[in-house]
């Protein structure tokens, strides 16, 4: 016969009594771990590391009386450190206007601290090399002024000075003064040098004739006597044309039919009591600088002018001369400046520290039978390294033109 589930007195098969019974059980459970049965206390959170986030963007932290804030978990920067401080100049930058070269100059601005708390300057600046402050530091207080002389030192090549300096400030950005100023000698060019390409690439930008516009600034009117030591007829005048051929110069290699090299420089002479004769010099592809490779001194000038010498007389410059690292000396002295022209001697007549860089004066003496306008190479000597120096100037004209 079949065999039946075990029944009880109620009728209901035994298995089916187990199977209610064990989903009363799991519902019960899962009732008493969503109403915290178990566990009556709160759910803890594993911990997180805070963000870091600037000063400027941080969001505050409510807490009540009783409970002191939470220490921070790191060193918070104050927005300050990246805002730049509020001034006013006066005048907006220093303005050297025209100088000449080595000259020395002095400007003053009026620097007026508009934040709303002080500022304390470091009485330290940095950028341009050829100017520097003279300022101590010092804590300026909201509203107050000082004045910040600046002085700037031209070199000895023409150019236009448009840079800035930076006054340091402790715990700030700092104060950026911006410097402009001209350096000529009286008479100045525009451009200031013979361009005979339009850009650096391929051949075929050549450009073999052009003009460059002479103009003083300063005055007075002038004349335009030679070019290459070619007379030229010109009439008194504040500016005056000059115009250029390098044809006759192949585009690449620089020589002319008979061997020569096209000229540094276009030499022009004028009756300026400052510029006797002005350089122009050429850029062409086959002019190339010498690199300094392992001589552990430089100088930044390229060529100097040493302007008009008297019939008989000489005239002295003075170059500065950097040494790497600020080391003077370390290695390898100057020992002899050294002239390669037959239009003039050279002779170094001393060699002064200053700080780290040094002055080397070299005397120039033209040769007897020189006049008018010359150019040559000087040798600067060292104990194991020497470099070449570019030396323009003209020597007083004793016999008529």
């Amino acid at each position: 016969m079949p065999v039946s589930d075990d029944s009880n007195s109620s009728g209901i098969p035994t298995r089916v009594l187990w199977q209610i019974c064990g989903g009363v059980l799991i519902v019960v459970a899962l009732v008493s771990v969503g109403s915290g049965v178990f566990d009556s206390s709160p759910p803890v959170s594993k911990p997180t590391t805070p963000a870091r986030v600037s000063a400027a963007t941080s969001v505050p932290v409510t807490t009540s009386p009783s409970q002191p804030p939470p220490a921070p978990a790191f060193a918070a920067v104050p927005a300050d450190l990246e805002r730049e401080v509020e001034v006013q100049l006066e005048p907006a930058l220093y303005q050297y206007g025209y100088l000449r070269p080595g000259e020395v100059m002095t400007q003053t601005i009026r620097l007026t601290n508009l934040d709303a708390g002080p500022i304390r300057l470091k009485g330290t600046w940095r950028g341009c090399s050829c100017t520097t402050l003279d300022v101590s530091p010092q804590v300026l207080q909201p509203g107050e002024s000082i004045d910040v002389p600046a002085t700037m030192t031209a070199g000895l090549t023409p150019t236009t000075k448009t840079s800035s300096v930076k006054l340091e400030l402790v715990g700030r950005p700092p104060v950026v003064l911006p410097v402009e100023g001209e350096i000529i000698r009286g008479v100045r060019a525009r451009p200031r040098d013979i361009d005979t390409y339009r850009y650096s690439g391929p051949e075929g930008n050549f450009i073999p004739t052009g003009r460059t516009v002479l103009d003083a600034p300063e005055g007075p009117a002038f004349r335009v006597l030679s070019v290459n030591g070619e007379p030229v007829e010109s009439s008194t005048s504040s500016t005056q044309v000059v115009t250029w051929d390098v044809s006759a110069y192949d585009q690449a290699t620089g020589l002319n039919p008979a061997g020569e090299m096209v000229p540094k420089f276009w030499l022009v002479e004028t009756d300026h009591p400052e510029t006797p004769v002005i350089e122009l010099t050429v850029r062409h592809r086959a002019i190339r600088p010498v690199p300094r490779g392992d001589r552990p001194w430089f100088f930044v000038e390229q060529r100097i002018n040493v302007g008009g010498i008297k019939a008989g007389g000489w005239v002295e410059f003075t170059l500065p001369v950097k040494w790497i690292g600020g080391k003077i000396g370390v290695g390898d002295t100057l020992q002899a400046v050294c002239s390669q022209s037959d239009a003039f001697k050279s002779k170094l007549v001393s060699n002064q520290p200053k700080g780290r860089s040094s002055l080397a004066t070299v005397r120039i003496t033209p040769n007897p039978g020189i006049e008018g306008p010359f150019h040559g190479l000087v040798t600067i000597v060292g104990d194991s390294f020497e470099a070449t120096l570019d030396v323009i100037g003209h020597a007083q004209r004793t016999s008529s033109q």
